[in-house]
């Protein structure tokens, strides 16, 4: 019989062979139940190990899940566990092995380079960050097989976007190269044009095993339908509260409609947490309850109450780094282990006052997914250019870089008469008769801008450049020509401004933020040495994981919601994302709300008071009173016995159905 489990646990894995779908919040053992399912199958229901498939989505996840089984059981079957895209490139292999030999695969990095190389051949005045905007819609677009005629990559002119594609294609098929989203495309379209290899296929993998099925995307999706053939023997394990992959294609859908593309699902849910005390657990249960579009849970936890999650006001950045150090330090002083705590944050940007502030104190931390420094942000090599031109204005390349940096209005062909001229290059282009008297204005009043930043402090010089000089307007500009909301770059402006605070000299910030840059790469390098080490994480990078103490900084309005999102999905998305970071807390939960940003005034998230009003009303309905809140005063719809069992509260419809409380249709707990 299957190994340690719970009884819904247990009823998951002993299973007849059909489709079916396993629903599994945080913390529940889900691999536990996918092992102990596959021992199953073999010991009891006669499935061969060489028939079974075990899918995940990371190379460490398969390996990690193939050794616990190996262990767990002693055996070492023909069982495959692999990821997708190395199932998919098996498939391919096998079906045409030169074209898809391991040497005509791209890594990202060779991908990268290629694009850029492409992209400089273009004639195009496109933008500083092209390239990477386009990796993400090109990767986007084929997950979900949208044809690139039909793709309308918001951001990118799709004149551009469809000439470097192309030639992208042409360069690939010229020197017999794929690359990752190629696998996936390419498998797909492979298994639909040859029934006869996919009639082996499904002979071969009669059952297939799913985890984390909530980040499939439509093109991997279609591929397991196809290779789950009329048998339709899939298990697939998942939690639609944390699907929050969107921008890879990834949708809670996958999940919700399972039962419409597999018919005859059974369906199970894993609800018993054995991560998180009961107060962390009731949190984030308040907080997803929210969400509509979901599957219904009763979690709980046989664990113990703990200490509830504390919401931490701070003044600004620096502040909320100092409270979280000194409570670090405080941590380890008392014997906590560094590994055992994490930071979490919405974008990596954010990053950069806990780096810098680690460093300082010298506090080991492991960065899980990288970040791109400052130091390595092209806005931040533009404010670096005006401060050096500023101080040579004879330096040509600078110059010619930052001419239109706002718009001159300066021609390319103007430039570049003027670069090759010889001698100062703003003084040749006064010197052209083909510029009219108000683009020399421009010339002239630049030259006298330079020559005012020469006498400016630092931080003086750097709000000059952006207010005077009008960089933010070109900021504006640039947005606005993408068609994307100007906020996100300004964050990379806002963040190297306060950076830039307590240097006297260009030359000197520079040091400091490619010293930063530099010992970031050196950390991420040398990581695996590290045992004990902070884990410094973005929402999206923390899912998995699982830590006794979780810091989850600026947890305020306009980072988490994002300001980029405004559709009742994207709220959705990012209230899950919220819902993964809470819920990697085992005992301590850290939620920092400055009201500062950029020495601008800041709110908390509207997502804390949501999560308040959740809890409260489930108090209300425990403690059987009725209270005003900025909804008003609640209307009680159903009493019996002297107890409240069902009340509306403003937007929230509240009722008590066999001991658990329901707000619109949502199950939530309440700890005394």
């Amino acid at each position: 019989m299957p190994l340690d489990l719970n009884e819904s646990q247990k009823r998951a894995v002993t299973c007849s062979l059909k489709p079916t779908l396993v629903i599994a919040g945080p913390g529940s053992g889900k691999t536990h139940v996918i092992i102990n399912r596959i021992h199953y199958m073999i010991r009891h229901l006669a499935c061969h190990p060489s028939h079974i498939l075990v899918v995940t989505f990371s190379k460490l996840a398969a390996r990690e899940m193939q050794e616990r089984f190996t262990t767990l059981y002693q055996e070492n079957t023909s069982v495959t566990f692999g990821t997708l895209h190395s199932i998919f490139y098996r498939i391919l292999r096998n079906a045409n092995p030169s074209k898809y030999a391991l040497e005509n695969l791209l890594s990202e990095s060779e991908k990268k380079i290629i694009l850029q190389k492409l992209f400089m051949q273009l004639e195009t005045d496109e933008y500083e960050d092209f390239i990477e905007e386009f990796l993400k819609h090109l990767a986007l677009m084929k997950n979900q097989l949208i044809s690139p005629k039909y793709y309308y990559p918001d951001g990118l002119s799709k004149e551009m976007f469809l000439k470097l594609l192309n030639h992208y294609e042409l360069y690939k098929e010229a020197h017999q190269k794929f690359d990752f989203d190629d696998m996936l495309v390419d498998c797909y379209h492979l298994l639909c044009h040859q029934p006869n290899l996919l009639n082996l296929l499904c002979k071969r993998y009669r059952y297939i095993l799913i985890d984390e099925f909530q980040d499939i995307n439509l093109v991997q999706f279609e591929i397991i339908k196809l290779l789950a053939g009329d048998q339709k023997n899939i298990f697939v394990v998942g939690d639609d509260d944390q699907s929050i992959y969107k921008f890879r294609g990834a949708k809670p859908e996958f999940l919700l409609d399972f039962k419409n593309h597999f018919p005859n699902t059974q369906q199970y849910f894993l609800e018993i947490n054995y991560r998180s005390t009961k107060n962390i657990l009731n949190y984030s249960i308040a907080l997803i309850t929210s969400n509509q579009n979901r599957y219904s849970k009763q979690l709980t936890t046989p664990n113990e109450l703990g200490i509830p999650p504390q919401l931490i006001p701070c003044k600004d950045a620096k502040d909320q780094a100092d409270l979280i150090l000194k409570e670090i330090i405080r941590l380890k002083n008392e014997g906590q282990r560094l590994s055992d705590m994490t930071i979490i944050y919405r974008t990596n940007i954010e990053a950069r006052p806990i780096v810098e502030m680690l460093l300082k104190s010298l506090i080991p931390f492991c960065l899980r997914d990288g970040m791109i420094s400052l130091y390595d942000q092209w806005i931040t090599k533009d404010i670096l250019g005006y401060l050096y031109l500023a101080q040579n204005t004879n330096n040509t390349d600078l110059a010619v870089k930052l001419i239109n940096k706002p718009k001159r209005y300066i021609s390319k062909a103007v430039i570049e008469q003027a670069r090759h001229s010889g001698g100062n290059f703003f003084f040749n282009l006064l010197e052209i008769d083909a510029l009219t008297a108000w683009q020399k204005n421009y010339i002239q009043q630049l030259l006298l801008d330079l020559q005012y930043l020469k006498e400016k402090s630092l931080s003086d010089a750097i709000m000059y450049i952006r207010k005077n000089i009008g960089y933010d307007q070109y900021i504006l500009d640039y947005a606005a020509y993408r068609k994307l909301p100007p906020d996100t770059l300004f964050d990379v402006l806002d963040e190297l401004t306060e950076a830039s605070i307590g240097f006297k000299e260009a030359s000197a910030w520079e040091d400091s933020l490619a010293d930063v840059a530099k010992q970031v790469k050196e950390q991420a390098s040398d990581r695996s040495i590290v045992k004990d080490a902070v884990t410094l994480t973005t929402m999206h990078g923390s899912k998995g994981l699982e830590f006794d103490y979780v810091f989850i900084i600026n947890v305020i309005e306009g980072n988490i919601p994002h300001h980029k999102s405004h559709s009742e999905s994207e709220i959705e998305e990012e209230r899950r994302l919220l819902y993964v970071a809470i819920t990697r807390a085992k005992k301590n939960l850290y939620l920092y709300t400055p009201s500062e940003k950029y020495a601008k005034p800041v709110s908390p998230s509207t997502f804390i008071e949501q999560i308040a009003t959740n809890r409260l009303l489930t108090h209300i309905m425990h403690n059987k009173f009725i209270m005003h809140n900025k909804f008003g005063q609640g209307e009680i719809l159903k009493v019996i016995d002297g107890n409240i069992l069902e009340v509306q509260f403003g937007p929230y419809h509240i009722r008590k159905i066999d001991g658990n409380y329901c707000i619109n249709n949502g199950i939530i707990h309440w700890e005394e």
